[in-house]
This record gives structure tokens, sequence and C-alpha cells, in this order.
């Protein structure tokens, strides 16, 4: 067939004269057109539409595609705002699972439960095909709200669990319920993954942080995990497993925590606490043979180092290894192997206290406010008496045991109040673990319970600072010493940061009538600072000569390579005598002593510098890092000045300000410049 352009009307003339065909006397008077030709074929078609309609349709069809367009990114849009409320919704989920409140985190997993349902009606399951992987995406975050209620029931069953666990109730029941745990997390860990990977298709906007939340996640899900992978088997062994329990005095401190008076030992197996014996510091020490010298300030008040002195060190994991360590080599504890360390405060007790109501040992009345008193007394009576008389710290394990045991009966809300009290201890450095075996002490330390001294970055940008006391000689006055720390620090345009400390000791103990804690207050203060750290002015510390009490050369005393590596880095600075400057952890430490007496107040005072890593410029961030020491008491007013010119962005002002009397146990504040 020709087209149109093809057919020559000299062709239609030719058929009509050549073949004359029934009616060709009629054709003589057609036109030879291409279209009169095709007709006369037979090949005819059918009427086109008017110009101005075709168009109309035209127009039709680009709406529709135009509109199909539009409607699609409008619905995208729209499933993506869906998915970040439902990717909220299950991040405040995860929260209150971190903040053991398992009620709450069912009741926002099941909502998400009902808002993913098949034949909900939702935007995500009605537009789900408009992505790729959406459907997969879909089941895989309807398995992961399944699982995470199911963990969320399974969490609030081990919290009452825990209860009859610590009371001595427990076996393989609470091993069941942490590895039902551990299956669950291994099942949400899974679905995390699957759907971290289609959730990639719906772009970094459909969610708080794009697809950056399944990191965390992930990490804190794979951590748990791993943890009672090792936990489990270890609590369920049927051979004893022993956790030191070191009950710090803060009435007395140490650069660790408080002194180590008294303490637990734990013994576990089969998956229950089999005993718990509470002990004076003072067995294990008879026990301790070897003769090792102390670190220089303990000299003034102990001739060795013994078990009761290892928390010298303010890395608490350091100083309950070294704890450990020194344990073992006791005689007591020769065949003994310690797996891990629990420090507590007194602020532990007093708030088990609170929620128990008082609780009567022996005659003896003891509460959230009298506990410390209360216990030292005795402490102090029996120590007066005859050594065969009294075991004074009995009055320690009886009180643990009454207490536990009106735990084991507490309502469901002092139980959820006792959990979040418990997440408080961990914050401010009330409880503190470390373990022997990596994987406890690194879910540990991810959780903030290891006590650990902050690791600085390199190049650090910023700001460190810690204050750490040791009352030596001091009995039990440090409880009536109450302290306020000022601290500034100036960034200047060249660099540099100008520190400025200030620090307040008030002895209030001639109000009170015991006379341990009337006594005059000698304390050995440490500030940990920067590396490089140069000391400008110092004023308020006081010298003292400590000649050693003995020759520990000619005794054949040993060497501590803690205490060793400490001393070797000594120096004193002679610009300013009652200032020493040593390395620990990284960190440069200016140490002094402060006496005060009863009634009457002191102040330190330390100017310093250092140089940082970088320069002040626009959008440059400064880090404040302050680490407290465990069970200390202060209040804080810490103030961070911009360099002239600039202020910081977090609030619009040249200077940043924080105060507190009851700080986190890690303080981190992140400061960014900008131009005035």
């Amino acid at each position: 067939m020709h087209s149109d352009e093809e057919i020559r009307p000299n062709d239609l003339a030719r058929i009509i004269k050549k073949e004359k065909p029934p009616g060709a006397e009629k054709l003589k008077d057609i036109e030879p057109t291409p279209r009169n030709y095709k007709k006369f074929m037979g090949e005819v078609r059918r009427p086109g539409l008017p110009r101005g309609i075709a168009w109309g349709i035209a127009g039709i069809v680009v709406l529709f595609v135009a509109g199909s367009v539009v409607s699609y990114y409008v619905v995208r849009a729209g499933i993506k705002q869906s998915v970040a409320a439902q990717i909220g919704t299950l991040q405040q989920g995860v929260a209150d699972l971190q903040d053991l409140d398992p009620q709450s985190a069912a009741q926002e997993f099941a909502a998400l439960s009902s808002s993913t349902a098949p034949g909900a009606g939702n935007l995500l399951g009605i537009f789900s095909f408009l992505f790729r992987g959406g459907s997969q995406a879909m089941a895989s975050f309807g398995d992961l709200t399944q699982q995470l209620t199911q963990l969320a029931g399974e969490v609030n069953a081990l919290q009452a669990g825990v209860f009859d666990f610590a009371s001595g109730k427990q076996g393989s029941g609470f091993t069941d319920q942490l590895t039902a745990l551990r299956d669950t997390l291994a099942a949400i860990d899974t679905d995390s993954s699957q759907l971290s990977t289609a959730a990639t298709s719906l772009g970094s906007g459909s969610a708080p942080g794009g697809g950056n939340f399944y990191l965390p996640f992930k990490t804190q899900i794979e951590g748990a995990k791993s943890f009672l992978d090792a936990f489990i088997p270890w609590l369920a062994d049927p051979a004893p497993h022993h956790v030191l329990v070191m009950l710090q005095n803060t009435s007395e401190m140490r650069p660790g925590g408080g002194f180590l008076g008294s303490y637990a030992d734990v013994t576990i197996a089969n998956g229950s606490i089999q005993n718990i014996a509470v002990h004076d510091i003072a067995d294990v020490d008879a026990a301790f043979k070897p003769n090792i010298i102390p670190p220089v300030p303990l000299q003034l008040e102990n001739a060795r180092f013994r078990p009761a002195d290892a928390n010298w060190f303010f890395d608490f994991p350091t100083s309950a290894s070294e704890t450990i360590n020194y344990f073992e080599r006791s005689g007591l504890y020769a065949s003994t192997t310690f797996d891990g360390v629990i420090a507590v405060t007194p602020k532990v007790v007093s708030d088990l206290l609170s929620v128990t109501g008082p609780v009567t040992v022996s005659s003896t009345t003891f509460t959230a406010d009298n506990l410390v008193t209360q216990v030292q007394a005795i402490v102090q009576k029996g120590q007066a008496a005859p050594a065969s008389a009294t075991y004074p710290k009995a009055v320690l394990g009886a009180l643990s045991q009454a207490i536990f045991t009106q735990l084991a009966s507490s309502t469901d809300a002092e139980k959820q109040e006792l959990l979040a009290m418990a997440l408080d201890w961990i914050a401010k450095k009330d409880v503190m673990v470390y373990a022997a075996n990596p994987a406890f002490e690194n879910f540990a330390a991810g959780y903030g319970a290891a006590g650990d001294i902050y690791q600085l970055p390199q190049n650090f940008n910023g700001e460190y600072l810690a204050i750490a006391d040791a009352d030596i000689n001091s009995d039990k006055s440090e409880l009536y010493v109450a302290q306020k720390v000022a601290f500034d620090a100036q960034i200047n345009a060249d660099g540099t940061i100008t520190d400025t400390l200030s620090i307040v000791r008030t002895h209030n103990g001639n109000q009170s009538k015991s006379w341990w804690y009337e006594t005059t207050s000698q304390d050995y203060l440490q500030v940990f600072v920067p590396d490089g750290s140069s000391l400008v002015t110092e004023s308020g510390g006081i010298v003292k000569n400590m000649p050693a009490p003995l020759n520990y050369a000619k005794q054949g005393y040993s060497t501590d390579p803690l205490v060793a590596a400490i001393a070797s880095s000594t120096q004193s600075l002679f610009i300013y005598p009652a200032v020493t400057a040593h390395e620990e952890d990284g960190r440069e430490v200016f140490a002094t002593w402060a006496r005060v007496a009863k009634g009457k107040s002191t102040e330190i005072d330390l100017n310093y510098t250092h140089r940082v890593f970088l320069p002040p410029a626009v959008g440059v961030q400064y880090q404040f890092v302050f680490d407290k020491q465990p069970g200390s008491v202060r209040s804080y007013d810490f103030t961070v000045d911009a360099p002239l010119g600039y202020v910081f962005a977090g609030n619009g002002l040249p200077t940043y300000e924080y105060t507190s009397d009851d700080p986190p146990g890690r303080l981190i504040v992140d400061l960014t410049l900008q131009k005035l």
C-alpha cells in the first residue's frame, strides 16, 4: 500500500480509462486525488475528529500523566511523614525500654502493630507498592514491632525476677527468662537489619536522622545479645562464682570513691545467689602479707599498701582490678577468684530505705536520713570494745538481709520506683561495675556503669576537668565538709584556654556531737586537667613534708607498678611549692593539700592554661567534659567564655554556664562558635 504522498493522480485516471469497471461512466467526473484513489480501491477511513477535540483529548492525557506524577510525589511525601511518625513511635518505645519502663514501651509497640497490620487502611499499607522494597520494609517493620512487644513483656517479667534473684529465690527460672530475652533480641536484630536495608529506598528524609536511627539501635541490640551469650552460661554454671561488692564509705574519701571500710563476698551458682558474706576490710588486710610501698600521700597514714587502700586510682576499672589483685593475694582469699566488682555508695542503701521505710535491726532503727550516722556510731562503739566482744560490721549484713526481705514483697509501683533509682545510681556513679570478662565489661561501659575516666580523643579540642579528694588521717569528717566549686574556661584568640578553678571547703563538724566528725580535715586534692597544661598561679594549698615512715629499700618492700608509674612522673613545682604535678590516665594532675578545722573554711585557687587543637573560627566546636568523683558531694558552677567577637551557637551568648548540686557522673557539653 502506498502512502497518500506516493499515490499519483494519473494512476486513478489510468485505472478509470483501461479497466472501466461497472459504474465507470459515473466516475468520469471524479477528481483524480490520492484520497479518491483509496476510496476507489476500497480503502475507506473513518472520519477524523475535529482538530479542537483532538487537542482537548491530548490535554486531558497530559493532565492525567502530570497529575499522576504530582500525586505520586504528594503520596510519597505523605508516606515519608507517616514513616517518620512510625519511627518516632518506635524510638519512644525503645527509649521507654532503656528507662526500664516496659509498660509504656508495650503501649507504643502495640500502637505500631495496629497501624501496620494488613487491611488497616493506613498510608504505609496502601501505598507500599510505590517504593522499591516497600512491601519488604512493611513486613519487616510489622514483625519488628511484634518482637519488640514481646521484648517489653519479657523485660517486665525480668524486672520481677531481678528482685527474686537478689533475695535468693531464683534459680533456673531467672536463667530461662534471660534466655528467652536473648532469643527475642536475636529476632529483633534480624528484623532491624532487613528494615534498615529496605528503608534506604525511602530516602534519608523518611526518618529522624535518616537511616542513621537503625545503627545505634542495632548496636545496642547486638551488644545486649553478646552480653547475654556470655552471661547466661556464667550465671547457670554450677561452679561457684564470686563477686566483690565494695561498700564505700563516703565519709572518708578516696580517689576511686569512698574508703573501702566494708565489703561483701557474693557467691553465685546455678542461676541464683548462694551466699552473701559481709566483712570488715580489716579481715582481709590482716591476712595480707606482702609488704608494698604505698603512694606517698598515704604514707602519712599507713606504712604499707593494703587491700583497703587499693581504690586509690580515679579510673574505677583500674581501682577495681587493683582491689581484686590485692584481695586474691590475701590469705583470706588465696583459693578464690573474683569475677567482678560492684561498688556502691551509702546513697544506694539510703534510697532503698526510702522505699521500704524504717528498718529495725538489733534494736536500732535505720532510716534513709540516719543510715550513715547510725552505722558509724555502731562501728565506733564496737571498735572501742574488746576485740572478742563484738563484730561491729555484722550490722551491715543483718541490715542488708532485712532490706532485701522487705523489697521482695514490694508493690509493682515500688519496684518501678526502684528501677528508676537504679538508672540514677548508674548515671551518678553511685553504682559502678567492673568485670574481668571483656564482654561483661564492655556491656557495663556501654551503659555508663563502668566508672571509667573519659578517653579524650586524639587532637582533643576542648576542656577537661575532674576533682578527686583523699581524706588522710581525718577520721570521718568528710561527711561534714561542704564544697563549692567555681570553674571558668576562657577561650582565647590565640588558640589557648585560660582556666580559673576555685574550691571552697567549709568544715561544719562543729554541728556534730561525735568526735569522729569533728576531726580536722586533711585532704589530698587532685585536679585532673588536659595533658600539657601549665600552672600559672596557685593559692590556698599547704606544703606537707612527709618523710618516709620506713626505709623501704632496707626493709625489702616491693613496688606496685601503678603506684610506681605515678611516682616516677611526679614533679615538684618550685615556683609553687604547695603543688606537685604528675601524669595519670593521659592527664596532667595538679595535686596539693587542703587543711580545714571544724567551723572554718579554706579556699584553694588554681589558674592554668593549655593549648587546644584548633584556634577560634566560625563553626569550630569545643567540648567541655567533666568527670565526677564517685560519692563526692559538691556544688558546681561551670562557665565557658567564647573569644572576643564570638558567641556560642546553642544559646547565642558569649558565655555558657552550668550550675548543679547533683551533676551526672559525666557531663559533656558541645559548644560551637559563631560570629557575634
